[in-house]
């Protein structure tokens, strides 16, 4: 499969996944997966239990059918799950995969080196769309604060790295400074921090990053905080390493 060509587009959400407030990036992501199968993830919450996951998949059908979409959610609640082949398959000829919120660790752990982990870079590689919202984040960023009690293992899979996103930036900054600092000073070379506010993204798309949305993405460079809004560039940003693999 190959849907444009390139590497799709990756979207780091602050928040908002299944809302109104992701329609601008929602649409935008129909248009390049075409008829390919729009897929609903909710690993990252499984933790909590099967009806917070069928609550996440049911509100992401009804969000896609509003938008003119079937979507088929994929219940995959942890690693021998992921490692199922039609799990992985599925994966393979998507044109779009959603990961909701949770615990980015747990999904992280959960994909890591699994069929359908491979199955999701291979897609990407060939032009499909990867989004992730709050702790959907574990399969894009570079990098996450790992949960209090964690298993060893991997917190982020990356493939929006080097760029580490930080979600809820704008609830974050009032009541969780400390969390914010954390990620700023433990950042690894090379590694770039960029807040994003609730239901607002920053997609990587066409060469560039652009933050859609109602809200802010916030660019660390040094002491500074560099504020970008909808269809800004955010030309601090580095490309995905993944990039020069594709």
């Amino acid at each position: 499969m190959d849907l444009n060509g390139a590497l799709g587009p990756l979207v780091l959400a602050g928040s908002g996944e299944y809302t109104a407030a992701m329609d601008i990036v929602d649409k935008y992501l129909l248009e390049v997966a075409r008829d390919r199968p729009v897929l609903l993830i909710a690993t990252s919450c499984a933790q909590e239990g099967e009806d917070r996951m069928r609550w996440w998949e049911q509100l992401g059908v009804e969000h896609f059918k509003r938008l003119g979409v079937a979507a088929v959610p994929l219940h995959i609640r942890d690693r021998a799950d992921a490692d199922r082949a039609e799990f992985a398959e599925q994966i393979r000829e998507a044109g779009l995969v959603w990961f909701s919120g949770g615990s980015p660790v747990y999904l992280a752990q959960a994909f890591h080196e699994t069929r359908s982990w491979e199955a999701l870079e291979a897609a990407n590689r060939d032009g499909a769309a990867v989004a992730g919202a709050s702790g959907g984040l574990g399969v894009l960023n570079a990098h996450v604060q790992a949960d209090p009690g964690a298993a060893p293992g991997p917190t982020a899979l990356g493939l929006a790295s080097p760029v580490r996103a930080i979600a809820h930036f704008d609830r974050a900054e009032v009541r969780r400074p400390e969390f914010i600092e954390r990620i700023v000073t433990s950042l690894q070379p090379g590694q770039v921090a960029v807040g994003v506010d609730e239901d607002t993204a920053v997609v990587w798309s066409d060469g560039a990053w652009r933050v859609m949305g109602h809200k802010r993405a916030v660019v660390f460079k040094g002491e500074e905080r560099i504020v970008f809004r909808h269809d800004d560039v955010l030309d601090l940003l580095p490309p995905p390493n993944r990039l020069a693999r594709s």
